[in-house]
């Protein structure tokens, strides 16, 4: 599965995944064409989908989160599930934390502006750690900007990609590791 900056999201066999052939693409399985329309500078969907319980999740440029159910091999058309947020430029990276099946967690980076790859950022904000109900985008279990400066994350890494390991959320920024876990 792949999506990017053409904004179409495409699934292939991966078991025949065959060559580029303009006349004969039948390694694509299934194509859903601008899926992602509202990105500037690019629309699309710039990091990895990621995968739980029969659902594929995607963070397009400039809008929400998008949740997708994947039956009998092939995506829904349409978003099944969404955030209420809207991700700016290059949108959100994704991870999920769940027990086996059950208490799925979507986690997503929010970057807030272009730092670049200096540690003070002009007009950027902080970037935001957000939690969702995996089965239900609508539902925001957590912010790190919701109690005031306590969670504040500093600027936003591109592309950094939350990990969740021992109940604890570990996100890297532009000038530092973020440990996130359960207060004391």
């Amino acid at each position: 599965m792949s999506a990017g900056k053409d904004n179409t999201i495409y699934l292939l066999d991966r078991d025949t995944l065959g060559h580029y052939n303009a006349s004969n693409n039948n390694q694509i399985v299934q194509s859903l064409v601008n899926a992602f329309p509202f990105g500037r500078p690019e629309p699309g969907n710039f990091s990895s989908p990621v995968y739980f319980n029969g659902t594929v999740y995607f963070g397009p440029v400039a809008d929400t989160i998008q949740a997708f159910t994947l039956t009998n091999g092939r995506l829904s058309t349409t978003p099944t599930s969404t955030s209420s947020v809207a991700y700016p430029y290059p949108g959100g990276t994704l991870a999920v934390s769940a027990n086996g099946l059950a208490n799925g967690i979507l986690w997503a980076i929010q970057r807030n502006g272009d730092c670049g790859v200096q540690v003070t950022c002009g007009s950027a904000s902080p970037g935001v750690l957000r939690a969702y109900d995996a089965g239900n985008l609508s539902v925001q279990l957590y912010a790190s900007d919701q109690a005031g400066t306590r969670d504040a994350l500093d600027f936003a890494a591109k592309f950094s990609v939350p990990l969740v390991v021992n109940g604890k959320v570990f996100v890297t920024t532009i000038g530092r590791l973020t440990i996130y876990g359960l207060l004391p």
